[in-house]
């Protein structure tokens, strides 16, 4: 059987679609106070038939930082998919990243030691990875090298991956993705989803920053191909489709929702007056919604991301962006969710 951290997260919904639709049944974790609606609400988005798909879901309460509940949902789990994670840059939330985002991926390793659970995939972010190479793209041989200037997210996702390189030496079959900024339906007022909603509202400004992107569908495919290849055992893999900047991935937002496209471009020596602005830009350094002023350098940034690895391995085709800009940008003009 399978169990699913974060089920109730952009990813982990579309990580239960796809694996239902591939006939699997499925655990999946929640907070006692977490509700489901969302889940099914990306059920009823894709499937003509999401009830039927829904049944195969068997929902548990659980915590990251609570051991003995993973240890209850872990048991006669074969392999367990852990998309849960805490995504900010708030510095004020920088103790409680740490929580979840280290202590809680290491509580997930033990459990699934305990448990016997052979393999573990694990959903890092492109901010743990190291600075680019020769070539000017970062790639899986890219290593952290130091932790001065990165935010508390970025570490606590580095230091969540040498939890689980542990659960490898323990004995894990494990794989670990690092994917770019996830495009998907939903959550318009947090991650990359907040700018439907506010370039629909109008955002005339961007920064000459590039960085990397991938639709949500095609992290939870790559995810579920990467485990069932056996041949594939304690690697990572970088998940990305396009390098755009951003002045082009609002251009093409604006223009799937009927907007005029931003035209204003920020410098950072203007960041001191346009700061609340800017701050929005933080959901491009691994989905969070608040960026701290002195992480704002990652939204000046020029980061290119190489998925080869990933293509070449399991044979892979990531959909263009502007295919899943126009499909979520349809979801989100028809109020579907």
């Amino acid at each position: 059987m399978i169990l699913v951290t974060g089920g109730t997260g952009l990813t982990g919904s579309h990580l239960l679609l796809e694996l239902t639709q591939k006939g699997y049944f499925v655990r999946a974790i929640k907070r006692n106070n977490s509700s489901t609606t969302f889940v099914k609400k990306i059920f009823s988005l894709y499937s003509l038939s999401p009830n039927e798909l829904l049944n195969r879901i068997d929902w548990i309460d659980a915590d990251l930082l609570d051991y003995s509940s993973l240890l209850d949902a872990t048991r006669g789990i074969e392999t367990v998919y852990h998309t849960g994670a805490l995504v900010s840059f708030n510095p004020k939330d920088a103790e409680a990243i740490t929580e979840t985002n280290i202590r809680g991926t290491a509580n997930i390793v033990d459990a699934c030691v305990k448990n016997h659970v052979k393999n573990l995939c694990h959903m890092s972010s492109i901010a743990s990875l190291g600075e680019a190479n020769e070539h000017g793209f970062i790639d899986e041989s890219c290593i952290w090298t130091k932790n001065k200037g990165k935010s508390a997210y970025s570490k606590s996702k580095f230091f969540g991956e040498m939890e689980v390189w542990r659960g490898a030496e323990m004995g894990l079959r494990i794989i670990i993705v690092n994917p770019s900024v996830i495009l998907g339906p939903g959550r318009w007022n947090t991650g990359s989803g907040q700018f439907f909603s506010r370039i629909y509202k109008g955002l005339p400004f961007y920064t000459d920053g590039i960085g990397g992107y991938i639709d949500v569908r095609d992290v939870v495919k790559a995810m579920i191909l990467l485990n069932e290849n056996q041949n594939i055992q304690n690697e990572r893999f970088i998940l990305s489709s396009e390098n755009l900047n951003y002045q082009d991935i609002f251009s093409l937002i604006a223009k799937n929702l009927g907007k005029k496209p931003p035209h204003y471009q920020i410098t950072p020596r203007m960041v001191s007056v346009f700061f609340p602005i800017i701050k929005l830009f933080g959901v491009f350094i691994g989905k969070g919604s608040a960026i701290s002023r002195e992480s704002l350098n990652s939204a000046f940034s020029k980061s290119y991301y190489s998925s080869e690895k990933t293509k070449k391995s399991i044979g892979f085709q990531f959909l263009p962006i502007s295919e899943s800009v126009q499909f979520i940008g349809s979801v989100f003009r028809k109020g579907s969710i």
